[in-house]
């Protein structure tokens, strides 16, 4: 860490003007030979009023050792509101809160994704994984792409009270130690997003009158010397959302309670008799005064009744830009979104260096300018939002439109409730286009994905990425739930379980209470039975044999073992556990509406038995999810399916277009018990693209959505929408390269074959 700030200091001791003017360095262009020669530029270090790095904290040059928290990001509402204000008023000493937006560095997430790319993929899909690593190194340089990262400072020893109080207001806190704290520290001090950077490295740095350069970046700082009179909720995120690369620090210092009542008494007492002598001379007081009596008497009551503290606050921005016309831009519109709500940012001409200093996370205050603020106005800053979700795990699935970041996640790092995604959309909203390009990227890093395909859109797809299409009842590709392998108990109940409601779906009918049990005890004593088991097959000749058993669900189910069906539940299925492809398709549409939920509750019967013995990332998705929830035996095998995928690193993504009745809440309809709300609940991910307005009302009631976010989700282009996970909204496009669309819309003949 020394040698890194061990760097090349050049100090400009005048202004550029002054340069111009007398370039000779002298005031009459005479040689003056006995010139003192300059002092020495200081160390970096002591310029950054750094004394060292710690692993657990950096120490100033005043001996203070601070502490480093990183804060994820929350959506904002009253409750969180009200909560980071009682945080505020517990505060007893200095806070440092610290945003930082930059450019992304996804070096590490390319890395990741070659490295896990399997070694047979086709040609074709091979090129659509380079593709993406190329748009992520595109990502890194595009305009208005950041990474923003929040962070809490404060003196070493009361790291731990500052997150306890901010970890009761909801937000996660970790604190930075060794090589995080590290890296983070320099890029702070060199600008940039924190990665893997040479401690060896040498930059030149120059100070100027209005801004420093470090390195090839321009860094000015901005200090805001007047504050707007009243804030609003997420003040903050509209100068984010500029997409500028910033640090932007908010310094505050809790006044004492009895301080504070004291100082807003004598405001009273001024304020009251300066009235009172205009009132004697005749003359009103001006409409200023008489508000500003209005707010220290309201806030004294409000600081003498607990309700509100008064705090010392200090905001500082430095911007980071790589010229001068891009720095100028940048610092207008950063002036321009305080000046809208009359507030202003003063530039700091020869203290350049302590308005830098104050970004850094340092806890200190450089610039020394503050302003009194009280609780309600500090808490609606808020700067712990809006969140992101760039987890740099896992891969790509879109841009956040709001955070300007790129959403990176992967539902299989178990930091997630599980793996399961839901898809709500209209016709024509680019749900499938959306679900092709995640099965594809999945793919692409080894997940292993199962399509249950009722009108053959992911057919093509499937061939080009060199997948199979499988079509149950076609004669040689038939499917095999009936092979169970013997695990514990309570998966082998389960796995009955769930055969049971797929012969109920079979057979089109519900069964009486006598035929279910008669069922249920066919089925327990068929696994019970030290025999070999080959399939569905097996079980029906286990039927015809069982004299104590019903002879009717024999009947029942002849025409899936001799009858037209004959070839929807055979022995081929051993093949599909035994040698999985990249992905596989389940195209389901020769078969007859009424048979497809039957067929598709064994297409992921099966899948869930490959899962069972094979437990690995695999994804399994079920377009018109609505046809098999439509029958109440089939909504509860898609919820129980749902609630037991993650135990084997199944993700279960499920899509469908008939919103209003998957979320239904009339009794009176097939589905009991509003199993499809059960099935959204338990969905880690919802994506929700663009909605009907017959529907939009419906799904805003389900999801909470705020009025302008369901106007959003009625106008938004194709291919827009909207994720909900870990308990926020992501507004998200789905963006994909030219290779990567080449094999979602692959159709024969149509372009050249892999």
């Amino acid at each position: 860490m020394k040698k890194l700030f061990e760097l090349v200091w050049n100090c400009v001791g005048r202004s550029t003007s002054e340069r111009e003017a007398d370039p000779s360095g002298t005031a009459d262009g005479a040689e003056i030979a006995d010139t003192p020669a300059p002092k020495p530029p200081p160390d970096l270090p002591l310029f950054y009023m750094l004394s060292h790095l710690e692993k657990d904290g950096p120490v100033r040059l005043d001996g203070v050792k601070v502490g480093v928290c990183e804060v994820m990001g929350l959506e904002i509402d009253e409750p969180k509101l009200g909560s980071f204000a009682g945080a505020l008023n517990a505060l007893d000493f200095p806070v440092q809160l610290l945003i930082r937006q930059h450019q992304p560095r996804l070096g590490q997430l390319r890395r990741k994704l070659k490295y896990a790319q399997p070694a047979n993929l086709t040609a074709q899909t091979e090129a659509a994984s380079e593709s993406l690593r190329r748009l992520l190194k595109e990502l890194e340089s595009r305009d208005g792409i950041l990474d923003r990262r929040f962070y809490a400072v404060c003196e070493f020893p009361r790291v731990d009270e500052l997150r306890g109080l901010l970890s009761r207001t909801g937000l996660s806190v970790h604190h930075l130690t060794g090589r995080q704290l590290k890296m983070f520290f320099v890029s702070t001090a060199l600008g940039g997003s924190p990665s893997t950077m040479d401690e060896d490295l040498q930059v030149e740095v120059e100070m100027h009158r209005h801004h420093v350069r470090v390195g090839e970046t321009l860094v000015r700082s901005l200090q805001l010397g007047k504050w707007p009179r009243s804030l609003s909720p997420g003040f903050l995120q509209g100068l984010m959302a500029a997409g500028a690369p910033m640090d932007l620090s908010i310094h505050l210092g809790a006044i004492p309670t009895d301080q504070a009542a004291r100082t807003l008494e004598w405001q009273k007492v001024r304020f009251e008799s300066a009235q009172s002598l205009s009132f004697k001379r005749g003359r009103s007081m001006s409409p200023e005064a008489e508000i500003a009596l209005e707010d220290v008497t309201r806030l004294r009551d409000q600081v003498q009744r607990g309700r509100e503290r008064l705090f010392h606050a200090s905001l500082s921005v430095t911007l980071h830009a790589k010229d001068e016309k891009t720095l100028r831009e940048m610092t207008q519109r950063a002036k321009a979104h305080f000046a809208a709500t009359l507030g202003k940012l003063d530039n700091l001409s020869f203290r350049q260096r302590e308005g830098l200093m104050s970004t850094l996370p340092l806890a200190l205050n450089a610039v020394g300018v503050w302003r009194t603020l009280d609780t309600s106005s500090l808490m609606r800053i808020f700067p712990f939002s809006p969140p992101d979700m760039d987890t740099r795990s896992g891969t790509l699935y879109g841009i956040d439109m709001r955070a300007c970041a790129p959403v990176v996640y992967d539902p299989w790092d178990g930091t997630h409730l599980n793996a399961n995604t839901a898809v709500l959309a209209r016709s024509g909203s680019g749900k499938s286009f959306s679900t092709k390009l995640g099965v594809l990227r999945g793919i692409c890093r080894g997940v292993t994905a199962y399509v249950i395909d009722p009108e053959g859109e992911y057919a093509d797809m499937a061939r080009a990425a060199g997948g199979r299409v499988l079509s149950p009842g076609v004669p040689g590709q038939g499917m095999n739930p009936f092979v169970i392998d013997k695990g514990d108990s309570e998966e082998m109940l389960q796995r009955i379980g769930s055969l049971r409601r797929l012969i109920e779906v079979m057979v089109g009918e519900k069964l009486s209470a006598d035929r279910r049990a008669s069922l249920d005890h066919a089925l327990a004593g068929y696994y019970s039975t030290p025999r070999k088991r080959t399939g569905f097959r097996d079980f029906y000749t286990y039927l015809q044999e069982d004299e104590n058993g019903d002879p009717g669900l024999a009947h029942l189910l002849r025409p899936f073992a001799t009858g037209s069906l004959r070839h929807l539940l055979s022995d081929e299925g051993d093949d599909l556990l035994g040698n999985e492809a990249l992905v596989t398709v389940f195209d389901l549409r020769l078969l007859e509406p009424e048979l497809r939920p039957a067929a598709a509750m064994v297409c992921t019967e099966t899948v869930w038995a490959a899962a069972a013995q094979d437990p690995k990332p695999r994804l399994l998705v079920v377009d018109e999810v609505w046809s098999i929830m439509q029958h109440p035996e089939g909504a509860a095998f898609m919820v129980s399916m749902a609630k037991r995928a993650r135990k084997h690193r199944l993700g279960l993504q499920f899509i469908t277009q008939d919103v209003q009745d998957l979320l239904s809440e009339d009794t009176s309809r097939a589905i009991t018990g509003h199993s499809g709300r059960a099935l959204l609940q338990n969905a880690a991910f919802k994506l929700l693209l663009q909605q009907d307005a017959a529907a939009v009302g419906t799904v805003g009631d389900a999801f909470d959505l705020p009025e302008e976010l369901q106007r959003w989700l009625l106008s938004c282009p194709r291919g827009d929408g909207l994720l909900l996970a870990l308990g926020n909204r992501f507004p998200i496009r789905i963006e994909a390269t030219p290779e990567e669309t080449e094999v979602i819309e692959w159709r024969p003949g149509s372009h050249r074959k892999a």
